[in-house]
């Protein structure tokens, strides 16, 4: 079984594949290995805009963009039996979008953590900006939200999401 993550983020697809690398077992008997491939394993460009206001819908943008992409495009390696699952078009697509909110600066970085002062700052930059914007602010709560989706198709797919 393939299973399609909506990133470019070669360390998260190696997360991912540790997760999914114990064999699942299938409604249809015997094991299913769970192969996780990201756009660049076909040679499809995916960049796609982010324009949601919150970590469900920049997810959900992911998810549902890369599933158009690979149902037009059909890479090699992408499965499409409808006979298999029959609420299945296609390979599931894996999204995700987090990022830490700092209450005494109202939520922000939040759903722009990744690029937080800007696309050419690196991460020890945007935690030397974070830190100089919190100043000597006593307010130093913050959590890290996380939303996963699980995409089979534009009518079914799965939202989880943790905050921590």
């Amino acid at each position: 079984m393939i299973v399609w993550f909506a990133s470019g983020n070669l360390h998260k697809k190696k997360e991912l594949s540790d997760i999914f690398s114990v064999d699942f077992l299938s409604p249809y008997g015997g094991k299913v290995a769970c192969n996780v491939k990201i756009p660049a394993d076909a040679g499809v460009d995916f960049e796609p805009e982010e324009t949601g206001s919150s970590f469900v819908e920049n997810a959900l943008i992911k998810a549902s963009a890369l599933y158009r992409l690979l149902e037009e495009r059909r890479p090699d390696g992408y499965a499409n039996d409808s006979k298999q699952f029959s609420w299945n078009r296609g390979d599931p697509v894996i999204a995700d979008d987090s990022g830490l909110c700092v209450d005494a600066l109202d939520g922000r970085p939040g759903i722009h953590a990744a690029y937080y002062g800007g696309k050419e700052l690196n991460a020890a930059e945007r935690n030397a900006l974070l830190l100089s914007e919190l100043g000597d602010n006593p307010v130093r709560s913050a959590r890290f939200v996380c939303t996963m989706v699980l995409y089979y198709s534009p009518d079914r797919f799965f939202i989880a999401q943790e905050t921590i």
